[in-house]
Formats: C-alpha cells, sequence, structure tokens
C-alpha cells in the first residue's frame, strides 16, 4: 500500500462544527451498506418498505450499548 492509500478508519465518524457540536455518524462501513440499500430501493430491485426495514435493522444491530438507540429516540422527539 503506498502514502495515499490509507485504510479507513473503524467506528463512528466524528464531525466537529464550531458553534454547533460534534456529530457523530454510523462507521463507513455501515453508511455503505445504507446507500447500497437506498440504491437497490431507488432502482427498483427491492421495494423501499423493505429497503427501510434492512436500513432499520443494520443501524440497530450495528448500535453499541445502547447509544444508537438513544440517537435514535432523540431524533424521533425532534420530529414532533
Amino acid at each position: 500500500m503506498n502514502a495515499l492509500a490509507q485504510p479507513l478508519p473503524p467506528g463512528p465518524i466524528r464531525i466537529c462544527f464550531e458553534g454547533i457540536g460534534t456529530i457523530t455518524l454510523p462507521s463507513w462501513e455501515t453508511l455503505s451498506f445504507l446507500g447500497g440499500a437506498a440504491v437497490l430501493a431507488f432502482l427498483g430491485l427491492v421495494e423501499w418498505p423493505a429497503a427501510v426495514l434492512l436500513a432499520l435493522t443494520r443501524l440497530l444491530s450495528s448500535a453499541r450499548r445502547g447509544s444508537g438507540l438513544r440517537g435514535l429516540g432523540e431524533a424521533l422527539t425532534l420530529v414532533r
């Protein structure tokens, strides 16, 4: 591997915004899975309810110690 081809770091992605705070996203692996499910639904190869079910299953299974579930619950309370 050369110096430019660095492997992606495992674990969640943290993005810091000045004045807003830090946003934590799922790992690159989970984001690519979610993107793949979205593309399959967009192309019509999978119905959208099945793609949503796949995405939710992946997010819930990748949650560690309930932090993902806590974030989902907080996001749902903001939607109201």
